[in-house]
């Protein structure tokens, strides 16, 4: 098996579907709304490595790499990429991720989802590296999927991910890989929670930043973003900062999506009610508690509805 739904996977599991997959799974069986989506499991890499017979030629470029040398660094990982975007996917594993795909797009229609990098560190606690591999938006047809996984296959060799490992001491062999492919949400505003002050941290404090479009108007650290520090017991509103947002990420009809800039009667709006916050920290809590440790949650509004698109443990100084 190459492919496993979210609702086959649990919290335990990083090691097997790296960990936003496996929190993926574990708040998909709690039954909060997350986006219907499946894993290609992290030994689905290391399959086509083998069978494109990848394995020595990355391993003879990668010992030569020389990790104080930025240009260096940027050349040699390239090729890496090159190399796994130019094998085909193999047979076997295209045939799962296509099944699986088909299953979400239902009848009649071909959905639009979202690509995104799970990952963790064999032999370790590591379960994530933020931002450092690829995403992909609003990507339809089965083709497009297998050609976007295989892309952020290659993306375990990015420049930052590579000095990544290097610093941390990790051996790239045990990197574990594991795109996740989820109905897309086409959301009007969306951002990150914690349940922890992560600049200060108080534990009885939530923040909440949000802006107009994908998530990634907040995290890419492009655009400015309302902040709500909010109090748990009860949950109130402590302070309230409504930033000018002048761009947001949004679909493009060509496909994918794009930087478009707000309208002007929008730029100063409050991204989300009060109602929202009140929906969003209530169900963040229920995360929280779940965990028993502080959360760093992706949200997203669409249509008025609520969606939870990741969860990690928090830690002060991540804000975004």
């Amino acid at each position: 098996m190459f492919v496993k739904k979210f609702e086959d996977l649990k919290k335990d599991m990083f090691e097997e579907c790296g960990g936003k997959a496996a929190h993926l799974g574990e708040m998909t069986s709690l039954g909060l709304s997350v986006p219907p989506g499946f894993a290609v499991l992290g030994d689905s890499y290391y399959y086509n490595l083998k069978a494109n017979n990848l394995e020595q030629k990355i391993a003879e470029i990668a010992a030569t790499i020389n990790y104080d040398d930025f240009a260096d660094l940027e050349e040699k990982t390239a090729k890496i990429r090159e190399l796994i975007n130019a094998a085909p996917v193999p047979p076997e594993i295209e045939k799962e991720i296509v099944e699986n795909y088909k299953q979400l797009s239902g009848a009649g229609e071909e959905a639009l989802v979202a690509i995104r990098s799970s990952v963790a560190v064999k032999d370790s606690p590591v379960s994530s590296f933020p931002g450092m591999m690829d995403t992909f938006h609003f990507i339809r047809g089965a083709q497009n999927v297998v050609d976007k996984v295989r892309e952020v296959w290659a993306s375990v060799w990015s420049a930052r991910g590579a000095f990544a490992r290097y610093n941390k001491k990790l051996d790239y062999n045990k990197a574990v890989i594991a795109p996740t492919v989820q109905r897309m949400v086409n959301s009007e505003m969306a951002g990150v929670l914690f349940t922890m002050n992560p600049i200060n941290g108080n534990a009885d404090e939530i923040v909440v930043e949000g802006n107009w479009g994908l998530g990634e108007t907040v995290v890419c650290g492009k655009c400015q973003s309302d902040m709500y520090i909010m109090t748990k017991n009860p949950i109130t509103v402590k302070k309230k900062i409504i930033a000018k947002k002048y761009e947001t990420y949004i679909q493009s009809e060509a496909g994918g999506a794009k930087w478009e800039d707000v309208p002007a009667d929008k730029v100063a709006l409050p991204t989300l009610t009060d109602n929202q916050i009140e929906n969003l920290c209530r169900t963040a809590l229920k995360i929280e508690k779940h965990y028993g440790v502080p959360q760093d949650i992706e949200w997203a509004y669409e249509k008025g509805k609520l969606y939870i698109l990741q969860a990690r443990t928090a830690k002060a100084g991540s804000v975004a």
